[in-house]
């Protein structure tokens, strides 16, 4: 298969209009659906997303129930969802561990363990340098 898989900081925009990176986040988000491309995700991106979407400090803030309302309109059921297992997160601990990699940059790793397991040819991120780090090389990184 090959696909798309949006991490937290590239999928927050699509359903965030108050964001800057909302117009091209969603621009992307739709053209990738409407082409027919598998747009991935993890079941731990959905997660980071319902926890920064509820954060964000932004003029009009986001509740606990718009946030699960954005999430499962947008999201669920338009996205492949991929689902990690023990061992998936086994990998991102020690890809992490033998890059050097510390602290928040493990849920980096797990956006591209879930990337790589989807088959996925491309992930779209807004911490281009985090994914550099973790020796993106096996799957194309950019912005969306």
């Amino acid at each position: 298969m090959s696909g798309v898989f949006f991490d937290t900081s590239a999928l927050v925009p699509v359903v965030t209009e108050q964001l800057p990176n909302h117009a091209a986040s969603h621009a992307r988000f739709v053209s990738e659906l409407r082409r027919g491309h598998p747009v991935c995700c993890s079941t731990h991106t959905l997660a980071e997303c319902y926890a920064t979407l509820t954060a964000l400090p932004l003029p009009r803030r986001i509740s606990g129930p718009e946030a699960a309302r954005l999430i499962e309109i947008n999201f669920i059921g338009k996205m492949k969802v991929v689902e990690l297992t023990s061992a998936d997160y086994g990998k991102a601990i020690r890809h992490c561990a033998d890059a050097g990699r510390i602290s928040g940059q493990m849920y980096d790793a797990l956006h591209l363990v879930a990337a790589l397991k989807a088959r996925c040819n491309q992930l779209f991120t807004y911490n281009l340098s985090d994914f550099t780090a973790l020796g993106g090389d096996r799957i194309a990184v950019s912005v969306p």
